[in-house]
Parts: C-alpha cells; sequence; structure tokens
C-alpha cells in the first residue's frame, strides 16, 4: 500500500480597488474588454482599465507584492498609455512563480452607463483567458450608482475586486 501525504494549503484574500474619470474621446476598456457603446473612456496614464487595475493591486495584495503604483508609477513614462493586459501578466507571472494560484475572482464594476448586460459575459470570458483560469473560476457584476455621487452622475467609473489564492505548503 503506497503512504499518502496530506497537503496543506496556505490561503490569502486579496482586495483591489481602482477609481478612473470619464473623458470624451478615448475609448472604454473594462477587463480588457473595448465597450464599443460607450461614448467616452476613462481619463488614466497607462489604458485606465479599472477592472483590470483592480485586479492586479488584488492579486499583489493577497501574495503581498504591494501595489500598482509601487510596479507601475503614473509618473514614469514608461507606462505611458500601457496596455493594462500587459501588465496583469507581468504581475500574473510573479505570483505564479511564487506558486500562488487563482482560487476565484469577484469583481463589481460600478458605473452608471452603459448597461453591462450584453457585456459582462465578455469581460468574464477575456479575464479568464488573462489569468489562464476556468471562466467559472470569475465572477463579474455590474452595479449602477443610481444617478447618486460621481459614479451615479456618470463622472467616473469604479471597479473592487476580491481574490481567493492558494498554495501548497510543504
Amino acid at each position: 500500500m503506497s503512504e499518502q501525504r496530506a497537503e496543506s494549503l496556505e490561503l490569502r484574500i486579496g482586495e483591489g480597488h481602482d477609481t478612473h474619470r470619464t473623458v470624451a474621446a478615448r475609448p472604454l476598456l473594462l477587463g480588457g474588454v473595448h465597450i464599443t457603446d460607450a461614448e467616452f473612456g476613462l481619463d488614466g496614464h497607462s489604458d485606465a482599465d479599472v477592472l483590470l487595475h483592480a485586479v492586479i493591486d488584488a492579486l499583489l495584495g493577497a501574495t503581498g507584492q504591494g501595489d500598482i503604483g509601487e510596479w507601475f508609477p503614473n509618473t514614469s513614462n514608461e507606462w505611458k498609455n500601457a496596455d493594462s493586459a500587459a501588465l496583469l501578466d507581468t504581475v500574473l507571472q510573479s505570483v505564479l512563480k511564487r506558486r500562488w494560484r487563482i482560487v476565484n475572482l469577484d469583481c463589481t464594476i460600478h458605473l452608471e452607463r452603459p448597461r453591462m448586460s450584453t457585456w459582462k459575459p465578455r469581460i468574464r470570458n477575456r479575464l479568464a483567458g488573462l489569468l489562464g483560469v476556468a471562466e467559472d473560476v470569475v465572477n463579474i457584476k455590474a452595479k449602477s450608482g443610481e444617478g447618486v455621487g460621481p459614479v451615479g452622475r456618470g463622472e467616473s467609473i469604479s471597479a473592487d475586486v476580491v481574490v481567493l489564492m492558494s498554495r501548497a505548503v510543504d
């Protein structure tokens, strides 16, 4: 009879948040998806993808690696108009190198418009692909500002992300 070794898991939770102002004449990117029915985009040093920025911060937080501003400072021309999917990949490679894996990712996008019902499945698929996980590991929710505050007035979009990470402990 072969001896089985019980594997212990280390679990960590990370939280990420980002907010950007809406601006005219810029594409709206959410979760690496170009939202074509938006008449505005987001203001930022990079491509201003609030959802990917929140995912990056959640991954960094769970694995104790700081925050997006430390990795990709908005004071550096190196990151001007950067593709947030590429930034996410850089962070993901660091996370994987440390033997962490994503158990699940729960995302909330706060925006007044456009409506996200048709976009959520595309964002979920794209985010799962970027992270190399099954779609059922990723959840995307969208919440209206109900006309209240900067989100409700359409002045900004924000995103919140919670991630559960695990890794085997020897």
